[in-house]
């Protein structure tokens, strides 16, 4: 560990031992819900977790306006959201200093990482989020649950899900950049079924992504139309036995902007145009066997479709021409099972998991641009499937001691196996404080993408098909304090320092072929810390920082796209029983654009410059509940109308203000 690394977490952690207050402190500040699920695959208490864990419920959605799940994570300690474009356009996520590749996205526990992508990312600019009740983030190494791609940690999107009596809202909203939306939810349980079905729609001319500071940026504006059905329907065969099916439709269409591949720059061009369209279903059966074992089976089918045309204008002065598609489906199909484990002698009650995994990727791309170099093509038409079995055991020891392990095989069809495993513990400390204690350890594993394997290009590109997995170890080590600090109220502090290394990394090979090879390595440590203040019922106060060191392990460099210091302040205000005010303030300290540019986080290897300078993003949301079951809303974006570039060309989108109404019945 660095001592200016160390100095912080001891710094921090003096802070949240000093504090006074009684343990009574700890049970009325729980900001999160009561338990979540992503971290351990059972449903467990998040103080009870060795890992850093944010859970974004439908409450916090609705009320700072969040209609993307890009703009719902900006705010998550530990995250770097980087969208090159306006809304719609794509959108990747680095968590902890790791690539972006190496966060795993699921929806209901099933993976969504788009396998038709060269680096096998997932676009966090593409969904709306009316059809989910909540989001769960884990940072750290998951990949002894989730397999691979859970490196950094992973994303689960829970599905909203009708219950209780039937009942529904309907919305509209619109302002600036000629912006209009709308999106309603309906659903509830019937006897034995129960219903859930939600729409949304959003249509926008946008803004002017190009800064004014490139020569190119002409004003031309970059909009968006997008919508999204999702139906979750349910019958019970009796209270503990539920068949379910879950249809999700979606398409999202977006002006881009291009790289110019001679001139190093970003171009407005108004004939670019992009769209992407996905549809799943995803069918479940559950049940609960002799009381204690919770078991289910589950198969999804995933198919999205994108593509990108860009024809000759006159205008671009690289000459590009995009007529591009990339078409990825994927089953996935699951057996789990969760066993609850009684008390015995100096163990509590616990859980044990365990369950079958057998995904199927297969991709379709056909690219074909022209660049002021000549014509440039690639292919892939690529399948392959991966087979994996895994086993978790969860207890507490002497009422003090919260312990968890899991391990898990994978076994690709066509490459080396690979075995992963983590082991965490909390220790609640027996101090005067409401004092915890964590640490974790675990591995990770990333395979090569369909591309990586079997891809080729009008360059001379061909795919690697002897590629292994990218590998990581990962440990993490943290205090906690729940605790009542006079006039603040109720506080909680949670310093945290992580360490990842991470070895084989894929990049491209130029010498003595041009194709994919093992030789990256990584190293990454930082300091993640979160600061909430809670003076009284009405106000709740967040601050979180993150500070992280990513480098090159060949050459000493910063990897791109990842600050040193990244910091957020949200403000949750009811200075009325029917008013929220939430204020929303993001801190971007300067980033590296070009170094490591192989790994291709972004898929944008050619920069206009090599340090992004750093930025301020100021946001705000407020709503009125007028009367019973109507509430007005408005939205700020951007308020400042900072030009931060999260990625170098590619600046915020200008000042967005937005209002509408709610219904709900």
């Amino acid at each position: 560990m660095r001592p200016r690394l160390l100095a912080t977490t001891v710094l921090a952690a003096s802070a949240a031992l000093t504090q006074p207050g009684p343990a009574a402190g700890q049970d009325r500040l729980r900001t999160l819900p009561e338990t979540v699920v992503t971290a351990t695959g059972v449903p467990t208490d998040p103080a009870r977790v060795a890992a850093g864990i944010t859970v974004i419920d439908r409450r916090t959605i609705e009320e700072r306006g969040y209609t993307t799940l890009a703009e719902a994570l900006t705010a998550v300690p530990g995250l770097r959201v980087v969208q090159t474009g306006g809304r719609g356009q794509a959108a990747t996520v680095f968590v902890r200093g790791t690539n972006s590749n190496h966060v795993l996205v699921l929806r209901d526990g099933v993976p969504q990482n788009d396998p038709s992508t060269p680096n096998g990312l997932f676009n966090f600019g593409d969904d709306l989020l009316d059809d989910v009740e909540r989001i769960e983030v884990v940072r750290g190494p998951m990949a002894g649950i989730y397999g691979s791609s859970a490196i950094g940690g992973g994303v689960n999107l829970i599905t909203r899900r009708g219950a209780g009596p039937s009942g529904g809202g309907v919305s509209a909203s619109g302002g600036t950049q000629r912006s209009v939306g709308g999106n309603l939810h309906a659903g509830g349980r019937f006897g034995a079924l129960d219903g859930m079905l939600a729409a949304g729609s959003v249509s926008t001319r946008g803004s002017n992504i190009v800064p004014p500071r490139i020569a190119t940026s002409r004003g031309e504006t970059d909009g968006q139309t997008a919508q999204a059905v999702t139906a979750n329907v349910g019958a019970w065969l009796d209270e503990e036995t539920r068949l379910g099916l879950v249809g999700r439709w979606r398409r999202n269409g977006f002006g881009y902007d291009n790289i110019g591949s001679a001139f190093g720059t970003v171009v407005d061009d108004p004939n670019a145009r992009g769209e992407t369209a996905l549809g799943s279903l995803h069918a479940t059966a559950t049940t609960l066997v002799a009381g204690r074992w919770r078991t289910g089976l589950s198969a999804a089918r995933i198919a999205e479709d994108r593509t990108f045309l860009n024809l000759p204008d006159g205008i671009d002065p690289t000459g590009q021409r995009d007529d591009n598609r990339y078409r990825g489906w994927r089953t996935d199909l699951q057996w789990t099972n969760a066993v609850s484990l009684p008390a015995l002698a100096a163990f509590a009650a616990g859980a044990a998991t365990f369950g079958l995994q057998y995904t199927r990727d297969e991709a379709e791309v056909r690219v074909r641009s022209g660049t002021a170099f000549g014509p440039f093509d690639q292919d892939v038409d690529a399948r392959g499937a991966t087979t994996g079995g895994y086993a978790g055991l969860q207890r507490t020891i002497l009422k003090r001691n919260d312990l968890a392990g899991t391990i898990r095989h994978a076994a690709p069809d066509d490459f080396e196996s690979s075995t992963t495993w983590r082991v965490g513990g909390v220790w609640r400390m027996p101090l005067p404080l409401p004092v915890r204690a964590s640490a974790a350890y675990g591995t990770g594993f990333r395979t090569p993408t369909l591309f990586d394997r079997f891809g080729t290009d009008g360059f001379g590109f061909r795919g690697n098909r002897a590629l292994r997995p990218e590998k990581s170890e990962g440990w993490e080590a943290g205090l906690a304090a729940d605790l009542e600090a006079g006039p603040f109220g109720l506080v909680t502090l949670s310093p945290t320092y992580f360490n990842t290394e991470i070895r084989d990394l894929i990049a491209t090979e130029f010498s003595p072929v041009y194709t994919q090879v093992n030789v990256g390595r990584a190293d990454i440590e930082g300091v993640e810390t979160s600061l909430t203040v809670v003076p009284s019922a009405t106000t709740a106060l967040t601050l979180a920082h993150t500070h992280v060191v990513a480098k090159d392990a060949r050459t000493g460099l910063q990897l791109p796209r990842r600050p040193r210091n990244t910091a957020s302040a949200t403000l949750r205000w009811a200075p009325l029983p029917a008013v929220t005010v939430t204020p929303e303030l993001l801190l971007f300290g300067p980033s590296v654009e070009n170094a490591f540019a192989a790994y291709g986080d972004a898929g944008n290897a050619i920069t206009v410059r090599s340090e992004n300078p750093g930025g301020v993003l100021l946001n705000l949301a407020a709503r009125w509940r007028i009367m019973s079951g109507w509430e007005v809303f408005a939205i700020g974006r951007n308020l400042t109308t900072s030009r931060y570039e999260p990625a170098t060309g590619f600046v915020r989108p200008s000042r967005g203000v937005f209002g509408g109404v709610t219904a709900r019945w």
